[in-house]
């Protein structure tokens, strides 16, 4: 195996620039390549609302957490600075064992490969989740119910960002050509530049609104700086001195074997194929089919969305009339157009940010009980789980004398007898109006 012109490339470099190749290779392939045997035990499916895609499997590949992601809610920059530090070690020591080796440029096309296909597995997520807008919906009818001081600034941040889907649609755009250049060595360093250009207000963002995946963003970041460094000489000779410079070519390797060039081309063209094309294809089933990955994917009753005021509450037969601040008595009720009701209700809440519940309605915001339903259109009855608490269940029956109305009975978590009116309210949003 040899790699085109690069003995003499070889002999330029320097015993750090050695021990930081080493780092940087064996930093790239363990943020990207899962080793924890966790990763692989672990149940797909848990946590996300597009487990019925096929495409989902694909979605867990690249959002495989290092250790020091998923700690401290993505903030851990102390684990990260740790995971830095005992590559550098294993870089120093590879460079001891290995202080014979002649063909450091062949290390580093390694290097740029694992670098390269590192940013693309994840980006490509992003992307696409962008381009077709699934990653930040739109609000839904209870999050523009919602007071605004209920919201924390992650959750809010991403609500605005999915008001506006022409914007989220060219930051996708931008994203996946980002990706896509960055694929083929020749363009590498324009995709590097825009990565960058990308990722820098990305972690600013992300760490100014706490908007959950600062580490990430720092780390696809890191990666992509990591690209040019071998060039930053000749880019300070071209941006700042006004000289002309030839940036660094990084020629592909020939194996002495043809099937090992015809199998790296079909691993190429197979990532390209799963991870851009069909990746894709599936988001834009998945938007055409109006859904997101953030909301559940299951319709709702059809005819019933919007909200509906409490005209009338009783527990155990008796009148709760309305009066604000009243941690018991429903406030409004409203219907999404897939298969949830929230229920708004002034008791105190805690607020969750858990990353691993950042799919789900509650996830940033206070002030609404969240409940999955199925509808038993035949017996009239509604079978309600609270999103947040699995194990708390309802079981309402309902009636619908009109459009306009329902009227729910049953029993509550608490085993006490409930009955309440809803009264249909025709409320206009700004923000939906506009957006039409």
């Amino acid at each position: 195996m040899s790699l085109q012109d690069s003995t003499s490339a070889s002999s330029k470099w320097k015993v750090y620039e050695k021990v930081a190749l080493r780092t940087a290779l064996i930093y790239a392939v363990i943020s990207t390549i899962p080793f924890a045997p966790e990763f692989y035990t672990q149940d797909f499916d848990a946590g996300f609302n597009v487990n019925s895609y096929t495409f989902r499997w694909f979605d867990a590949i690249s959002q495989n957490k290092p250790w020091f992601f998923a700690s401290q809610e993505g903030k851990n920059y102390t684990g990260w600075f740790i995971t830095v530090i005992v590559c550098a070690i294993a870089g120093f020591l590879w460079n001891i064992l290995d202080k014979k080796r002649k063909d450091n440029e062949r290390l580093y096309y390694w290097f740029y490969v694992a670098a390269r296909y590192g940013i693309a597995l994840r980006m490509s997520w992003f992307a696409w989740a962008k381009v077709f807008p699934v990653q930040m919906p739109f609000p839904t009818i209870s999050q523009l119910n919602t007071n605004l001081g209920d919201f924390t600034p992650g959750k809010l941040y991403w609500l605005t960002t999915g008001v506006s889907p022409f914007f989220e649609v060219f930051a996708g755009v931008f994203e996946l050509l980002a990706t896509i250049l960055i694929l083929y060595r020749r363009t590498t360093t324009a995709g590097a530049l825009m990565m960058i250009a990308i990722l820098v207000p990305i972690w600013f963002v992300n760490i100014g609104y706490d908007a959950g995946v600062e580490l990430t963003s720092m780390h696809i970041l890191s990666l992509s700086l990591l690209l040019l460094v071998r060039d930053s000489k000749k880019f300070y000779e071209i941006l700042i001195e006004h000289k002309a410079a030839a940036l660094t070519y990084i020629p592909k390797i020939e194996f002495s074997v043809d099937w090992k060039n015809k199998a790296r081309l079909i691993l190429k063209y197979g990532f390209i194929l799963i991870f851009i094309v069909y990746r894709g294809f599936g988001y834009g089933n998945l938007y055409a089919n109006g859904k997101s990955f953030k909301l559940p994917l299951d319709s709702g009753l059809p005819g019933v969305s919007g909200i509906y005021s409490v005209s009338d509450f009783k527990i155990n037969n008796k009148t709760i009339p309305y009066e604000a601040g009243d941690t018991v008595r429903w406030q409004n009720v409203i219907f999404e157009k897939f298969n949830s009701i929230s229920v708004k209700i002034d008791k105190p809440f805690q607020v969750n940010t858990k990353n691993s519940v950042r799919t789900t309605e509650f996830y940033g915001s206070i002030g609404r009980y969240y409940y999955g339903y199925k509808a038993d259109t035949i017996n009239h009855v509604f079978s309600l789980s609270n999103r947040a608490d699995t194990a708390s269940k309802l079981v309402l029956h309902y009636e619908r004398p009109d459009n306009n109305h329902f009227i729910l009975s049953g029993i509550n978590e608490h085993k006490d007898s409930i009955f309440v009116v809803l009264t249909k309210i025709d409320k206009k949003y700004p923000l939906e109006q506009k957006r039409k």
